[in-house]
């Protein structure tokens, strides 16, 4: 059975369409095979597409599309509505339309549909097409009785590579400092994994659906690329005027009951999908009725393979007027996968990740005149073509995200996807998790903040971090006052202060106020390899920092030779051209406070930053220095007694930003 359709270019489709005066009409045709078998007894047919889950109420499965366009416009030329048959899709224009590239949209004037357990046939039915439909009937007859060649179906798929966990954590990092800077709210950072493949990618999205039931589970084969989404996510549904949309944003790993109170506690993740909300209100405003727009509902949590998710729904009802086409030029691409203010977050995501999306994050689904529209954000996503595969992952960024575990949320999305296929990671994409030990937890958390005269400095980034810290490691954030006590006892002293919070694993805080050590003119550090365990928190129990400073200042090295920190603070490199280099934030090292401050303060002023790693060879190359709350910034003496080059005027300059306004130089 090849495929008779009429390939033809945009212009054309409309004219095509008009001409068909059809109408939807259906055959019951009783029960057969799950739509994952049907697939794969339909995968050498042309064009074939199948959705699987809740399209429509089921599954649908056509091939043999009757045009091809590659312009969304098409979407809002359809042939004449059918004769009051409200509840038949018959068929219409099936595809994606992609993040970044080029729309694939077929339309099909047939439907194989599946429904509480039966199977139909419905057909847009035109007079000019009743011997091709009727051809598809027996066609589809044959596909449930299964009575079809013999064809390959198996697939193989290697160990899944991808972009290095340090450059996802950098774009993530640069996600906040501009979220910092007020240009955005909100942004969606994402990375691909890509394995070696062959084979029948229909075999695999039939695996994969009928392994992990994604509601909104799509395959669509354009020959040498085909796409075979998992997707949970609804981006749009229309029916008759009325339209709604179900944005997902906020994750939790596993399945377990802890979890779900887990993401339903998260302020964090609260906060993200209440923006996309807005948007999408926004988004959808501009065609609906005003005063139409309101949420159905918000923050439900929802379990799905392997992790929990928050889900909202927003409703609307579109102006006299509006076709798909107008619809989806309104509220792509979708909300949940760029960030708020969308225009500026899908500006920021193209320096951010560098690369190209494809199918990806864009949409997927149909326009039926009959039925609707319904399409999906194309998230768990498998793209395969020349012998490859790829899958993008992402999440969306906030102010308080944590690189760390926003590159963890990525690896646990993908996850039940590649268990479903038999897949693996190469060895070094995860990182390794790392636990505390008993004594931190034992011990708890602090914050040592820098006030002069009673002023305290950057006490909401000192408070925000001991928050994420304790929500993490303890299930409950800050009791309130803190910040009051921390200002009175500041407030109680002249001259420089370190002002002490201590929390512990109780959630009992400590507050206490001391005049501040001297910020040393240098620091002659000595290296210690091989540091390994849990450092973004910012530890109460010191016994392994002390151990190793009683030969003065530790300089910690990761077990791939990575510089890391110190134990007074973060070390950056002044390169020769002046750009300020820093490794990004990781396990194993903290998010500095100052840190943070000196990376907004260089970009305020134009200075070039560099969020890499670099090895102790580097590091004897170029002046270097350590950030702290206290000490603000204090160069590099020497390593290991080899001393480095010395840019101290320079050093001190960049000190001097991290002070208000107003403040004596730092010498």
């Amino acid at each position: 059975m090849t495929g008779s359709a009429a390939h033809t270019g945009p212009a054309a489709g409309p004219a095509v369409l008009r001409a068909l005066h059809c109408r939807a009409t259906t055959v019951p045709l009783g029960p057969g095979p799950p739509p994952e078998a049907v697939l794969r007894a339909a995968s050498g047919l042309d064009g074939v597409v199948c959705l699987t889950g809740d399209w429509a109420g089921g599954a649908l499965l056509s091939w043999d599309p009757l045009l091809v366009s590659s312009d969304p416009a098409a979407l809002g030329s359809v042939p004449a509505s059918a004769d009051g048959a409200a509840d038949l899709v018959g068929g219409g224009w099936f595809g994606w339309l992609p993040y970044d590239g080029p729309a694939r949209l077929a339309f099909h004037d047939h439907v194989l549909r599946h429904r509480d357990g039966q199977w139909s046939f419905e057909t847009l039915w035109s007079e000019q097409r009743d011997a091709v439909l009727q051809a598809r009937l027996d066609e589809a007859s044959a596909l449930l009785g299964m009575q079809v060649p013999a064809r390959e179906q198996a697939f193989t798929v290697g160990a899944f590579d991808g972009a290095d966990a340090g450059v996802h954590l950098a774009a993530v990092e640069r996600a906040i400092e501009l979220i910092r800077a007020g240009e955005l709210y909100q942004v969606n950072v994402c990375t691909r994994l890509s394995a070696p493949f062959g084979g029948s990618a229909a075999a695999l999205f039939a695996r994969g659906s009928a392994q992990l039931r994604p509601r909104y589970g799509a395959f669509l084969d354009a020959g040498e690329y085909a796409v075979a989404s998992l997707s949970p996510e609804l981006f749009l549904r229309r029916r008759g005027r009325d339209v709604c949309t179900a944005p997902i944003k906020g994750t939790w790993p596993g399945t377990s009951g802890d979890g779900a109170a887990r993401l339903r506690a998260s302020t964090k993740d609260a906060a993200e999908n209440v923006m996309i909300v807005d948007l999408m209100r926004n988004d959808l405003g501009r065609v609906c009725e005003t005063g139409s727009v309101r949420p159905l509902s918000l923050l439900q949590v929802q379990a799905h393979p392997g992790l929990w998710h928050l889900v909202s729904t927003v409703a609307g009802r579109l102006r006299a007027g509006v076709d798909d086409a107008d619809l989806l030029r309104a509220t792509f691409p979708p909300g949940s996968v760029t960030g708020a203010p969308k225009a500026a977050a899908v500006r920021a995501i193209g320096t951010l990740e560098g690369g190209r999306r494809g199918a990806y994050t864009g949409a997927i689904g149909f326009t039926s005149p009959s039925w609707g529209a319904q399409f999906s954000v194309a998230i768990r996503t498998f793209e395969s073509a020349g012998g490859r595969i790829e899958i993008g992952v992402g999440g969306g960024v906030t102010a308080d995200s944590v690189p760390m575990l926003e590159w963890r949320e990525c690896l646990h999305k993908a996850a039940p996807l590649l268990g479903a296929l038999g897949a693996t990671l190469r060895d070094g994409v995860a990182s390794p998790s790392c636990a505390p030990t008993a004594a931190q937890l034992a011990g708890g958390v602090f914050e040592t903040v820098l006030a002069i005269d009673g002023a305290v400095l950057r006490l909401a980034d000192h408070l925000g971090r001991l928050e994420r810290s304790c929500r993490e490691l303890f299930g409950a954030g800050l009791p309130p006052g803190v910040p009051e006590r921390v200002r009175s006892a500041a407030a109680a002293r002249r001259g420089r202060t370190a002002v002490r919070v201590h929390v512990s694993p109780e959630l009992a805080v400590t507050v206490t106020a001391a005049p501040a050590a001297e910020r040393p003119p240098a620091s002659d550090v000595h290296t210690v390899p091989d540091r390994t365990g849990l450092w973004r928190h910012k530890w109460a129990d010191r016994t392994h920092l002390a151990a190793h400073e009683s030969r003065g200042v530790p300089l910690f090295l990761a077990p791939d030779g990575t510089v890391l920190e110190t134990s007074r603070g973060n070390v950056f490199l002044l390169a020769g051209d002046g750009t300020l280099v820093t490794p990004p934030l990781r396990d194993d090292l903290l998010p500095g406070v100052t840190r943070r401050a000196l990376l907004d303060a260089a970009r305020d002023q134009g200075i070039a930053t560099a969020l890499r790693p670099f090895g102790i060879d580097e590091l004897f190359g170029c002046a270097a220095f350590w950030t702290s709350s206290l000490s603000l910034a204090v160069p590099l003496a020497s390593v290991d007694r080899t001393p480095l080059p010395r840019r101290d005027k320079e050093i001190a300059v960049l000190a001097r930003a991290l002070l208000p306004s107003g403040d004596p130089p730092v010498r």
